[in-house]
């Protein structure tokens, strides 16, 4: 069957499609080598000298009703004049290793993004195996690498990606929020691999790194990046007061009587969460609450008082307000505050440098709800590379 331009359709550059034919599955195109095309050594350009050819077969985009389309093509093994190398041609349409062309690959890649990789078979007959290693290759090919030049901020956190509490760490350029490093664990190991990649007037450039308060990673910045500042998450730091509130709270369920209990019990939410939050009900079982028990009211107060931090705009006046709360908690006698407090008077430094940065852990804390979404739309993570590449691909075009 000859069709006239079917190269606009299925185009490959250097080779005359011979023949197409149509059959109950699909089509099958056949391609021959173009005699007016000179075979050139890929190493230095040389003509090379056909030593032998070989029939091959590769799946291309589906054409019409049908779910397969072949292509027929000759794998041409030559040797060079010049350097005396032996060198395969084929296509360079299609991926060398995986019988595929990369307009199907790219095709699977881009139905990746949104459709379970065992639900391809029923779009494209491709099954979930070979979809995950056309998107792995196709996403190798694509991405740039990371911009690690002129980088003023980080953000670092852990996630966890398998079942047993087995995490990652995760390091986006808190400008831009291009995702730069994923690495297996929480350790100072895992954070340091990425410092290892950078040169002297990359880390320089670093003025900032926001984290939690995970002592592993504070000390692998400090060795590494000695000039830039720590800055230790607020929403992270009132995650801490929110459960020295709660334990607090059960302690005193513990010890209220059985009228008591009855007030005190459903009230978590109403304590932890903002004033401007609450609705009028809940107001007025929070202020029922509050005036029946005298600690739960002073660790509300103190917390409402601790969130006034963000609102200094020089470290000097922040550090004065941090200290002066310290000491209130200290005197209220509360234990679980006062563990906190310590904390709090332990890392007061990485806490005012907010004022200087005005950084958060928000975006990476958003970037945490798209690693869920990959790994749950791919049913498990195979691959720590293969989910550094999703996630890479949804930071880009983030951006």
């Amino acid at each position: 069957m000859k069709i006239k331009n079917f190269e606009a359709v299925y185009p490959f550059r250097g080779y005359v499609t011979e023949k197409v034919t149509c059959t109950g599955i699909g089509i099958q195109i056949d391609l021959r080598w173009d005699a007016r095309r000179k075979r050139a050594c890929p190493s230095c350009g040389c003509k090379m000298a056909k030593n032998r050819e070989r029939k091959k077969t590769a799946f291309d985009l589906a054409c019409g009703n049908g779910p397969v389309t072949l292509i027929t093509y000759p794998s041409i093994q030559g040797r060079c004049s010049g350097c005396g190398s032996y060198s395969t041609i084929i296509p360079d349409e299609i991926h060398p290793t995986k019988r595929a062309t990369w307009r199907l690959m790219r095709y699977v890649s881009m139905l990746a993004r949104f459709v379970p990789l065992d639900g391809m078979k029923a779009i494209c007959e491709v099954p979930a195996a070979t979809a995950w290693r056309y998107d792995k290759a196709v996403l190798e090919a694509d991405l740039p690498e990371p911009k690690l030049d002129g980088i003023r901020a980080l953000l670092v956190d852990e996630k966890s990606v398998r079942k047993g509490h087995r995490y990652v760490t995760v390091v986006l350029d808190a400008d831009t929020g291009e995702l730069l490093h994923l690495h297996e664990g929480k350790k100072r190991a895992s954070l340091a691999a990425f410092f290892d990649k950078l040169s002297a007037s990359q880390k320089a450039s670093i003025k900032a790194v926001c984290i939690d308060r995970n002592g592993a990673y504070r000390s692998a910045i400090e060795e590494q990046l000695p000039e830039a500042d720590i800055v230790f998450d607020r929403f992270h730091l009132m995650a801490n007061l929110a459960k020295a509130i709660d334990q607090l709270r059960r302690e005193e369920i513990k010890a209220a009587s059985e009228e008591d209990k009855r007030v005190i019990k459903g009230q978590r939410y109403n304590l932890l969460r903002n004033p401007e939050n609450l609705t009028g009900k809940q107001s007025l079982c929070l202020r029922n609450l509050l005036a029946m028990n005298e600690k739960l009211s002073t660790a509300y107060i103190l917390k409402g008082q601790f969130r006034l931090t963000w609102t200094y705009s020089t470290p000097g006046w922040a550090r004065r307000f941090l200290k002066d709360w310290v000491v209130l908690v200290r005197e209220s006698g509360i234990d679980p505050l006062v563990r906190f407090a310590n904390g709090v008077e332990r890392d007061i430094e990485g806490i005012v440098s907010w004022c200087r940065h005005h950084l958060s852990n928000g975006l990476i804390e958003s970037f945490n709800s798209t690693i869920s979404r990959i790994i749950f739309k791919a049913r498990g993570i195979r691959s720590l590379d293969y989910l550094y590449l999703k996630l890479r691909q949804e930071s880009l075009l983030q951006i």
